[in-house]
């Protein structure tokens, strides 16, 4: 099997690129200005603002180029690397300004390797609770580590320097890396069984021990989806990006406003102004061309006329910390498994850990084949952050793995 047959990896692949590909066009658009800056400072020389402004589209566009394009070389060089093997599961330990340590294929052998990323990204791959990452290249080169599932892609090279590779070795010895014991495989752990007991425990004790890993976000109670347009639901709002958009929008008039009254600033305040516009004109496509639509397909699937019962624990996904949703039969017992899994945006998270839910929806599906599911909880509906997961997918085996390698899976008293 090949890395890139799973599908939240082909899936992080292709959001990669995509995002490569924007920062390319927003470099381009930025390069754009400048010269249009250029061509009407050398017409009009009365125009002193626009002969100054240039060197700032410039030197940003150019940027913002050169990072787009590294990012699409990388893109088709994790393809590669993606194609030639499958994952494979190490011991890591993450250490400052981007330095990773793995276990590696043979006992006592640790790896030290550097982040290929903007410091921003680092976080994607600073191991969970089960200290482990994914693994795809060759262990001596180049290649590409994950959080386990595969679902965030960064590229990662050999630690340069002896000194330093010793150094790194050392501080993972010295948090115990070489005597953690060899983790599950992909492959294994993919089979993994969510049942109720555990799951409902974990989420309870969390609750009660205060160890959040996501906030509960007490917010005004948002209009009823079934009696308002999706435009005024504050988290259809949020899934369109309509708000996000909007923002911009007069953000970028605010700044050109005041560029009118600011003879001082205004050639740098017009620049950010173009440049915020200009995004805002690429969130206007989104929102046009996707956002709307996946807005209204949840509206539509909150006012399905009959709710599914169903029992369900809430849990933070170990990668990215966000609620998710395990749903199980409506009388569920302590050994009953979960029948699926949805992820819900961070301020949808339910007040109560362990609990009933309306399942309403699965009147569209997603072009992966998947339902469009919201749920209700308490007369609350919990926007999803994507489609709902069933039981039996390739989708749901993933993140079944991550959620299930932080829980324990003794059994639990009946009484739960």
């Amino acid at each position: 099997m090949r890395a890139r047959d799973r599908a939240e990896t082909a899936e992080a692949l292709e959001r990669y690129r995509r995002t490569a590909v924007w920062w390319v066009r927003v470099g381009a658009v930025g390069l754009a200005v400048a010269v249009a800056l250029g061509v009407v400072s050398a017409g009009e020389p009365d125009i002193h603002w626009a002969s100054v402004s240039v060197p700032y589209p410039l030197g940003g566009g150019l940027f913002v180029l050169a990072l787009g394009l590294g990012s699409l070389r990388l893109a088709r060089r994790m393809r590669r690397v993606l194609d030639a093997g499958d994952w494979s599961a190490h011991a890591a330990v993450a250490l400052p300004r981007g330095v990773l340590v793995l276990a590696g294929p043979e006992p006592g052998a640790l790896l030290p390797r550097r982040v290929v990323a903007v410091k921003e990204r680092y976080r994607h791959v600073e191991p969970g609770p089960d200290g482990v990452l994914w693994w795809c290249g060759d262990p001596l080169g180049d290649g590409v580590i994950a959080p386990p599932g595969g679902g965030e892609l960064v590229w990662t090279r050999p630690l340069r320097g002896a000194w330093a590779r010793r150094r790194a070795i050392g501080r993972a010895e010295l948090r115990g890396l070489v005597d953690r014991p060899p983790p599950e495989g992909p492959k294994a752990a993919a089979a993994r069984s969510l049942r109720y007991a555990p799951l409902a425990e974990a989420a309870r004790r969390r609750a009660l021990t205060g160890r959040r890993t996501y906030p509960w976000q007490h917010r005004r109670p948002e209009p009823d989806a079934r009696a308002v347009p999706w435009w005024r639901v504050r988290g259809l709002r949020e899934i369109s990006g309509l708000s996000w958009t909007a923002g911009c929008l007069l953000l970028s008039v605010a700044l050109l406003g005041v560029a009118q009254f600011e003879p001082e600033d205004a050639p740098m305040l017009r620049v950010a102004g173009l440049f915020v516009a200009t995004g805002s004109l690429v969130n206007v496509a989104r929102l046009l061309f996707s956002g709307r639509h996946a807005a209204r397909a949840l509206a539509r699937a909150a006012t399905a006329p009959v709710g599914v019962p169903k029992r369900y624990t809430a849990l933070a996904d170990p990668y990215g910390g966000g609620p998710v949703l395990v749903v199980f039969p409506p009388h569920a017992g302590p050994a009953d498994a979960a029948e699926g899994m949805l992820s819900l945006l961070r301020s949808c998270a339910p007040q109560v850990p362990v609990g009933d839910a309306e399942l309403h929806g699965w009147q569209e599906f997603t072009d992966g084949g998947q339902p469009v599911v919201v749920a209700r909880v308490g007369g609350r509906m919990l926007w999803p952050a994507g489609p709902y997961v069933e039981a039996g997918t390739a989708e749901f085996a993933v993140l079944a793995e991550r959620l299930g390698a932080a829980v324990p899976q003794d059994p639990a008293p009946a009484s739960l």
